[in-house]
């Protein structure tokens, strides 16, 4: 049945109550968010608590505990934002401050949130500040609402008290107001609040005793009037501060004391971000939004990074694969302090036999850690992570090889051994020994050989990348028997069993750990081309990948996979069609859930702000502009059509062979490519990555000249006409072109000059050089 009209819930469970709505939820799992599991994470680098906004404004500052709603009261009614029609959501400069505005008959009110740091009259911790502003004409009444729910259910609560402009929640600071509330509403589970305020009988007094409610439903709302362009500030503890009689002096007393405006406003708050990623490299590539979408995520990011583990909301407790996946999309971007401080916070958890605590059966855990690691160094171009922690790494490699060598990793019909059956991620959808596993091993061992090598261990490099070479061997043979099983090199879920979770999860991860140097078996490179290839070919009226097990839905993070792969083998509409749907899922605050409902479009399942899901989305649009490959770098790897003419610049990316900047230009039809890499300083890093590459760094740009290719570190050259340029021409005048896709990245093609990572540039030898149009990377 549809929500009464005098209990007020949040806005998805409006919605899912509703039976004449599209998002009606029949059954007990009706008061379970389930079709808008979507909220954006409010913090501060400086501290582990987070709060988290719904897509209406409902702040949650505790891990699933009470929310702040808010109402308006305008001259013709009170207007709620869980029920209202007209609510837009927005950043404010491309920080995790976000705006909310509602549209009453006068004009706007703003609501705008915000999280500031522990210090300067707030406790350890932290806080957010919320911030209404009457942006109408007229002037309005605002109620500041406690509520027991969250975006993902209901959450008890027993007592809500009022002392001076301090509000308590079950015991706990919870709300300092700016002064005294004009009117107060109160309710428990018969009555709600809200009815006193709809009804205009408010009170003008606090009750004795406070608000007190046994089955867990107390509510509570505090009037205050706002003219017009009045602000009115509020501030919430981050930290679950108790409070009570015989309780000594304690950051209770120091929130009772905060006064709010004293706090830093948006603006400041917005400024101190930017400062954050001014570190940060510069991508700019022809793609509408891209731009705002990677500055957006870049902060999002390191809101999960500021403790030694990554963060979530509801916090969890976040496995080696999705905290590698965060470190290595940080150090990709420039962010190397953030990515370096989860990467030995997560060296902590290892256990004497090398494996990481909880995930022992697991691994892609070790594998994704030691590449991450591996990474590290070679993005920072410095070996101290390496030195710092030699032992860890040996021993996650000595883990995996004993893994790898095991008799529970031989398979039953005498084929290669891979790696024993293990807990994998959900999308993997077996208990089997999966390739997932098996691909994250060889591609941690190959980069433990060379994290060991960097850190002036070569025997110990020596003997781990033997096992890396064994693992790689049997990965190929494995590939081989299977193809030659199902006539097909179509990745399965593992050894001998098909299923669609599974051949996602292969792809994925075959797309992972081939973006990195040293050579892979031919059959891991074919595997990538043809799992690619099953994907785009799936039937499916969207780009996105569905995930097939466990919270069933489209998944971002496996989108932004597929679309890597694509990228690494020429798909570049494919690539670029995938990488539109993601935009257009995360505006306008740039967050992804964990699971996309397909019919609502809002979260399904997991998190509604997923760590994971944005660093597949912030290393997709890096990917578009650079990707590692087994030899050196592919610059633009796959353009597609409607980029031509457009330019390409990139400022500063670490790459694992060196600092990377590169533009193109156009001149015609044909594209001029200006490029300059700097190599690592390190001697040891610069020796490991000449004997990991097999020589040489070579650059090339497959997306722009397939044949083009060189070992200069720096020079111009005047590329010949893209691939697909009679095919956009003929777009251009309204007809259809063949589909003609670049060739893949990797592609062999002549070299140019010689020059190592450890040695000195030479003069580079320019192939029909570009005329000078003031290009610059200053």
């Amino acid at each position: 049945m549809a929500a009464p009209p005098d209990r007020l819930l949040p806005w998805w469970l409006e919605r899912q109550l509703d039976p004449t709505g599209p998002d009606v939820v029949p059954g007990p799992a009706a008061t379970v968010n389930t079709t808008h599991r979507d909220w954006v994470l409010l913090g501060t680098v400086g501290a582990p608590e987070r709060a988290v906004l719904d897509p209406r404004g409902l702040l949650t500052p505790w891990p699933a505990g009470w929310s702040l709603d808010w109402w308006v009261g305008a001259d013709d009614r009170w207007h709620l934002p869980s029920r209202a029609s007209g609510v837009r959501q927005n950043l404010l400069g491309d920080a995790p401050v976000v705006e909310t505005a509602m549209r009453v008959p006068s004009g706007d009110l703003r609501h705008r949130a915000w999280a500031v740091a522990g210090g300067d009259g707030v406790p350890p911790g932290g806080a957010v500040v919320v911030e209404l502003e009457n942006a109408s004409p007229v002037p309005v009444a605002i109620a500041l609402a406690v509520r027991p729910w969250n975006p993902l259910g209901a959450s008890a609560v027993h007592a809500v008290d009022l002392e001076a402009t301090t509000v308590t929640v079950d015991s706990r600071v919870a709300l300092v107001l700016p002064k005294a509330p004009s009117r107060v509403a109160f309710g428990d589970v018969r009555r709600d609040a809200v009815e006193s305020v709809l009804d205009g009988t408010a009170s003008g007094e606090w009750p004795e005793g406070g608000v007190r409610c046994t089955a867990g439903a107390a509510t509570a709302a505090f009037l205050f009037p706002l003219p017009h362009t009045a602000v009115l500030r509020v501030v919430v503890p981050l930290a679950s501060v108790p409070v009570g009689p015989g309780r000594r002096r304690s950051d209770a007393t120091a929130l009772a004391e905060v006064e709010p405006r004293a706090l830093p406003g948006a603006d400041r708050v917005v400024s101190g971000w930017e400062a954050q990623v001014r570190r940060a490299a510069r991508v700019e590539l022809p793609e509408p939004r891209v731009a705002e979408a990677l500055a957006a995520a870049r902060r999002h990011l390191l809101l999960h990074t500021a403790g030694d583990d990554a963060g979530a909301w509801p916090p969890v407790v976040v496995g080696g694969l999705d905290t590698s996946v965060l470190a290595v999309a940080l150090d990709r971007q420039g962010l190397h302090t953030e990515a370096e401080r989860l990467l030995v916070g997560f060296a902590d958890r290892q256990a004497l036999d090398g494996s990481f605590g909880g995930e022992t059966h697991r691994g892609d855990a070790a594998g994704a850690w030691l590449h991450a690691v591996a990474e590290h160094v070679r993005l920072t171009g410095g070996a101290d992570l390496a030195v710092d922690l030699v032992g860890p790494v040996a021993k996650a490699a000595h883990h995996l090889q004993r893994r790898h060598l095991s008799r529970r990793a031989r398979r039953s019909d005498g084929g290669p051994s891979l790696l024993p059956a293990g807990d994998g991620p959900g999308w993997v959808g077996d208990d089997g020994p999966t390739y997932h596993d098996a691909l994250w091993a060889w591609r941690g061992l190959l980069d433990a050989s060379f994290t060991l090598e960097a850190a002036a261990q070569p025997d110990a490099a020596s003997e781990v990348a033997a096992g890396a070479a064994e693992m790689a061997g049997a990965l190929a043979a494995s590939l081989t028997a299977d193809a030659t099983a199902t006539a097909s090199l179509v990745p399965l879920l593992g050894p001998g069993a098909r299923m669609p979770a599974g051949a996602v999860a292969t792809v994925a991860a075959l797309a992972s750990v081939l973006c990195g140097p040293g050579a892979p078996p031919e059959e891991l490179a074919g595997a990538l081309a043809a799992g690619a290839g099953w994907l785009a070919e799936q039937p499916a009226d969207t780009p996105a990948v569905w995930h097939h097990v466990g919270h069933a839905g489209q998944s971002p993070r496996l989108t932004a996979a597929a679309a890597l792969a694509d990228t690494l083998t020429g798909r570049a509409d494919t690539a670029i069609s995938r990488l539109r749907w993601l935009l257009d899922r995360g505006a306008p605050l740039w967050t992804w859930p964990e699971h996309v409902h397909p019919r609502t479009g809002g979260g399904s399942g997991g998190q509604g702000h997923d760590a994971a899901a944005t660093a597949g989305v912030i290393g997709l649009i890096r990917a578009l502009a650079v990707v590692e490959v087994s030899d050196g770098l592919a610059l633009a790897p796959a353009v597609p059509a409607e980029w031509y003419g457009r330019e390409i610049e990139v400022h500063g990316l670490p790459t694992a062979v060196g600092r990377l900047s590169y533009a193109v230009r156009w001149h015609g039809e044909r594209p001029a490519l200006l490029w300059e890499l700097e190599p690592p300083d390190d001697p040891a890093v610069a020796d490991a990555l000449v004997r990991l590459l097999g020589g040489p760094v070579r650059l090339s740009a497959p997306g722009l000249d397939p044949t083009w290719s060189t070992h200069e570190a720096r020079g111009e050259a005047l590329l010949e006409r893209p691939p697909l340029a009679d095919q956009a021409r003929v777009e251009a005048d309204g007809a259809t072109g063949a589909d003609a896709a670049p060739a893949p990245v990797g592609t062999p093609a002549a070299a140019q000059g010689d020059v190592s990572p450890a040695g000195p540039v030479a003069e580079p030898v320019r192939r029909d050089p570009a005329p000078d149009d003031g290009g610059s990377f200053s």
